[in-house]
Order: structure tokens, then C-alpha cells, then sequence
């Protein structure tokens, strides 16, 4: 008998069908038993009235992988509309052990931490199942629009010689004796393919030795990665990204409506008849202040704040969740950034910010060798080091650009997901290797103290120190550090009440927590973690605890009025360290959600 998948049933009433899967849920009501099998389309009921076979089911486990000859009789309370009755079952992989989640819930009760030590079962739950299908449709729909286009996939090396962008955020391995690096960009080999096939695109791996543990940050990512000749401009290369991010969200909403209904997901906003709006970082920063006072104009790069704060304004303004920034500053970009003729101090460059941060970058390419040689210097980079890559702009290459962009931060945004792990797979970050945790290090006080100013010092953030008599309280940590109340930072950490998950949120001192507004902007109620608790965990002291959640493995909220404030101050891991420094080098070093 050929096997029948849940969601055919419906169409095979009054058949006897042979259909294969896990055991969902089973509940045994007096002489009733009903069993509930997953497979790859859904689920689907199973009743059972034989008492023998009811005795042998009592002790299977979530889990249990069976088969299921049986009738399909209609039952409009059930979901599908159909269930299957007399069955003749056949065990072919029995669990007798209760599975550590319940993911047969709505909801996995867990935070995310647990819920990716058992990433290999929490896959199975049916919100996750949700979110990787989405993400092989946005796959899905990125080739085809590219391919209806004229373009040719290629596939690119991982371990190469020398860093795509220079830089020191580079994994080295040791190749036969050889320094080698794992690569953190298709870019230089996209360009050659230009040479060969004029428009192209891949699916790479990237790597990044970066220290961030941040919702939005991986060491090990997939780049949808795109090239395209013989352009004219920049704005060639923003129209085609728009096209095909708009052709991949139509394509989950018309296929993945039921999914989207399943993660209770509002999908990302990009009506086919708008078109993304367009500001140079110079207008975008001076839009940040116009509507917010906060004055960043001054800055080299957007803040997590700014990103933000601009998307809003996309929503507000055009109705997308998109918008572009273009022409950033030519020392923040790459060596292969073509600067812009009118001002040769910025370069044809863009950000797409999505939601509340940028998804994507890219812009056109330096085509000529002597100019490629010259920015590398500029780079303080060495020449010889990208003779391969070099040689190919002496024989022939076409004015071109492209775009990288990061497919698990797209589908994190594009379904308004909390954190990038939860659009991972198996997460490689600082804590993991392919989601298998790392041994953790606890920082003391002290650890922590150092390797917050570790972290202050690599981001090139101005800071001052202060040493001084232990303190308990805001007031008394505000007269120890010369600084207004109003300056202060309380950074608080909340568990919550319906799971080990915890949060950090900090508001300025003068101000109490809204436990309300914490409600609302996640959805969750939270209390206060016990100070033991946080003492045994984070080996700190309340009011102790730096703003710093990134480093705590912590989703972090900001109250909005830390960032209007100028300066900030705060207590760097003890009672006698403080830190005072610019609010929005804080923001932009530990990218916390402002609300």
C-alpha cells in the first residue's frame, strides 16, 4: 500500500490508507485512546478503541516512530477535518524516555539558550518547522528570480589566502603547514565571475572572528551573495535588490500563510507598487536628529539606534519596512568601494536596513587596477597579497557592483523573529560551534570589569574611568562619579514567569522600571531575578551589573532616554568601578532595542 501523506487524507475518505510518521501527542480516555502523528506535511489523529493494542501504546514516548494502516472517516472537529480509525499500527523506533522540551506544545516553554542545547529535538517543534521552511522558500525564490534575469550561480571557495576585505575579524587554519584563512565573503571571487559570465550569484558561508554575542550577530552565516556588469550606476545594483527582496517576500506570503499564522508572524512590509525610499548617510543622520534630537551627525556610521529609527520612519512615511542609506563615508568602506566622482570623500555605497537594522550592503566596484592598488594602500593593506584577484582587472573588466546579504538575518527580520539564532539552524557565535555550547567562562566582577573595557577599547570608544568608595545606591554612585542622577544607568535583570529565560533592561537612575512596558514590548511577563541567582550566574552584585547584556548572553532593552542623554555613567562590574562615556558609543557597542 502506497503511504499517504496528512494533509492528502482529506481527499481519501472512507479509504483504508497507510500513512507513516512520529507520535505527537497521546491521550488514553477510558476506552478510547488518541494518538496524533506528525509528518512532513502536518498532523493527523489517530483513534484507538482496541484494548490490548490501547495497554501496548500506554508506554510510548513523544517521539516514537510508527506506521498506521487505518480508515479515513470524516470528523469536522479535528483539525483537517478527517481522522483515522481501526488502525493496525507497527512500531519501527520506540522512545520510552520523555523528550527533556515538550515540543508537542503551542509554545516551547524554554529560553533559547535550552531551547539550542536541545537544538536537534526543538527543530522537530512545529514554529521551528515553520521557520526553516520559509527560509528554503526565500532561497528558493532568490534563485529563481536571479536566474529568470540572466544570471549563473557559481560556488566559491571557503578557505582562501587572503582576507576579502582586510581586516583582523579573520579565523586562521593551519593548511599543511600554511597560513590560511576561512573566508568572510564571496567578494573577490564574485568579481572575477563577472569576467566570466557577466551576472552572477551564490550561496556562500561566511566567517567572522567577531567577540559579539548580540541577537543579531553569527561567526558563521550564509551570504546571498550577487555581481552584475556593465552597469551604469549604483542605483542599477539598489533596483535589482529590491526586485528580488520583493520577489521573495511575495513568494512566502502567497506559499506560507499557514506558517505565518503558525509563529503568530506579521511579514515584513514591501508593497510591490512602493519603492524603497533613498537617503544618503549624510541626510539619514541628519533625519535621526530632526526626529529625535539625538544628535549623531558627527559619527562615521549608522547606530543601531539610527538604523532603527529610520526604518520607523520608512513605515511611517512610505509604508515599507525598507529603506536604503547610500554614499557612507569612503574610510568605512571597503577597498574595492568605488568613491563617488562628485565627492571623492564618500563612496557608491548602500545599506537596506529592514525593520530596525541592515540586512544587506553593497554598491559599485573599483574596475580599474590602478585605482584597486592605490585604495589598498590607502587600506594599509599590501598589493601583492591580491595578485590573483588584481590580474584580472588587466584584461578586461566591466564597470560593476553587487550585493551581500545575510540570509539568516533576512529571515530573522523578515518574520520579526527576537534573535538570529532562532533563524540558525545549528548557530555558531562565541558561546557555540555548529550550536553545540562551548564550556563557559564566568566572569567575576573583575573578569567582567576587563573585558568591558576590552570591548570599549577595540570599538575606539573615548571613556573615563573612576575608582571610588564602594556604593549601594544610585544616588551614591552618582555623587562618587561627579555625574547627574539623571546620567546614571540601573541595568536590571528580569527572568521570566513562564520560563528560565532572562532579559536585561536599563533605564536611567532617576527613573523606575515599567514592568508594564516590558509587557507589552515583549509579550512576556517578567519579574526580578533574585540577586543569589544573579551572583551565582553572572558572579556579580545588584547594582553592580553593567548595561552590557551582549556580554551576559543577554537580550537587552534600553529606555529611550538614555540615548537623548549626552553622556552616561554606569558601574563597570563592582561597586568601587564606574565608566562614564558618550550614550551613543554605548548603543552603538552593545546594540541593545530602544523602548
Amino acid at each position: 500500500m502506497e503511504r499517504i501523506l496528512a494533509r492528502d487524507l482529506p481527499a481519501h475518505t472512507g479509504e483504508q490508507v497507510l500513512v507513516k510518521g512520529w507520535l505527537h501527542t497521546s491521550r488514553v480516555l477510558g476506552k478510547l485512546a488518541f494518538l496524533v502523528l506528525r509528518d512532513r506535511s502536518g498532523l493527523m489523529q489517530v483513534v484507538v478503541e482496541d484494548k490490548a493494542l490501547i495497554d501496548q501504546l500506554k508506554t510510548l514516548q513523544v517521539g516514537t516512530v510508527m506506521t498506521v494502516a487505518a480508515t479515513v472517516a470524516a470528523n469536522e472537529k479535528v483539525q483537517g477535518g478527517v481522522e483515522l480509525s481501526a488502525p493496525a499500527i507497527e512500531i519501527l523506533s520506540e522512545v520510552t524516555e520523555p523528550m527533556p522540551l515538550e515540543i508537542n506544545k503551542e509554545h516551547i516553554k524554554a529560553g533559547l539558550d535550552t531551547i539550542l542545547d536541545y537544538r536537534p529535538l526543538t527543530l522537530r517543534h512545529q514554529q521551528y518547522q515553520a521557520i526553516f521552511r520559509i527560509q528554503a522558500t526565500l532561497v528558493q525564490a532568490y534563485r529563481e528570480f536571479l536566474i529568470s534575469e540572466g544570471f549563473t550561480e557559481f560556488f566559491g571557495p571557503n578557505v582562501i589566502g587572503a582576507s576579502s576585505e582586510g581586516g583582523a575579524e579573520l579565523f586562521e587554519v593551519n593548511y599543511f603547514g600554511e597560513r590560511a584563512l576561512l573566508s568572510q565573503s564571496a567578494q573577490l571571487y564574485k568579481q572575477m565571475m563577472v569576467g566570466v559570465y557577466e551576472r552572477v550569484f551564490a550561496l556562500m558561508k561566511c566567517f567572522r572572528a567577531e567577540k559579539s554575542n548580540t541577537r543579531r550577530h553569527l561567526t558563521e552565516a550564509t551570504q546571498f551573495e550577487f555581481e552584475m556588469g556593465f552597469i551604469e550606476n549604483v542605483s542599477e545594483v539598489m533596483d535589482m535588490l529590491e526586485r528580488v527582496v520583493k520577489f521573495m517576500i511575495a513568494r512566502v506570503a502567497e506559499r506560507h500563510q499557514d506558517e505565518l499564522k503558525l509563529l503568530g508572524a506579521e511579514l515584513v512590509l514591501a508593497p510591490g507598487e512602493v519603492r524603497f525610499p533613498r537617503i544618503t548617510f549624510k541626510e539619514a543622520l541628519q533625519l535621526v536628529f530632526e526626529r529625535t534630537g539625538v544628535d549623531e551627525r558627527g559619527e562615521n556610521d549608522l547606530s543601531p539606534f539610527a538604523e532603527k529609527e529610520l526604518c520607523s520612519f520608512a513605515r511611517e512615511e512610505y509604508g515599507t519596512d525598507f529603506i536604503f542609506v547610500s554614499h557612507f563615508l569612503r574610510s568605512k568602506t571597503a577597498f574595492y568601494a568605488h568613491p563617488n566622482h562628485e565627492d571623492p570623500e564618500v563612496s557608491n555605497y548602500f545599506d537596506l536596513l529592514c525593520r530596525e537594522i541592515e540586512i544587506a550592503s553593497g554598491g559599485q566596484r573599483i574596475h580599474e587596477k590602478e585605482m584597486l592598488v592605490e585604495s589598498l594602500e590607502l587600506k594599509g593593506l599590501n598589493p601583492d597579497a591580491f595578485a590573483d584577484y588584481l590580474s584580472i582587472f588587466e584584461f578586461g573588466m566591466p564597470p560593476h557592483g553587487g550585493f551581500g546579504m545575510g540570509m539568516e538575518r533576512f529571515t530573522m527580520m523578515a518574520l520579526g523573529l527576537e534573535n538570529i539564532r532562532m533563524a540558525t539552524l545549528f548557530p555558531s557565535d562565541t558561546k557555540r560551534i555548529a550550536g553545540v555550547r562551548l564550556a563557559e567562562k564566568v566572569f567575576t566582577g573583575q573578569d567582567l570589569r576587563d573585558e568591558l573595557l576590552r570591548s570599549l577599547n577595540e570599538g575606539g570608544v573615548s571613556f573615563t574611568e573612576v575608582q571610588h568608595e564602594p556604593v549601594s545606591t544610585s544616588e551614591e554612585a552618582a555623587a562618587a562619579r561627579g555625574t547627574d542622577l539623571s546620567a546614571g544607568i540601573k541595568a536590571l535583570i528580569l527572568k521570566s514567569k513562564k520560563s528560565d529565560e532572562r532579559i536585561m533592561v536599563c533605564v536611567p537612575a532617576d527613573e523606575k522600571l515599567d514592568m508594564k512596558k516590558i509587557q507589552e514590548v515583549t509579550g512576556s511577563r517578567y519579574e526580578f531575578e533574585k540577586p543569589e541567582v544573579i551572583k551565582t550566574v553572572y558572579g556579580l552584585e545588584v547594582g553592580a551589573v553593567p548595561p552590557f547584556g551582549n556580554l551576559l548572553g543577554l537580550k537587552t532593552y534600553f529606555a529611550a532616554r538614555i540615548a537623548e542623554n549626552d553622556t552616561v555613567a554606569f558601574n563597570a562590574g563592582t561597586r568601587t568601578d564606574s565608566v562614564v562615556m558618550n550614550s551613543a558609543d554605548l548603543i552603538r557597542i552593545t546594540e541593545p532595542q530602544i523602548i
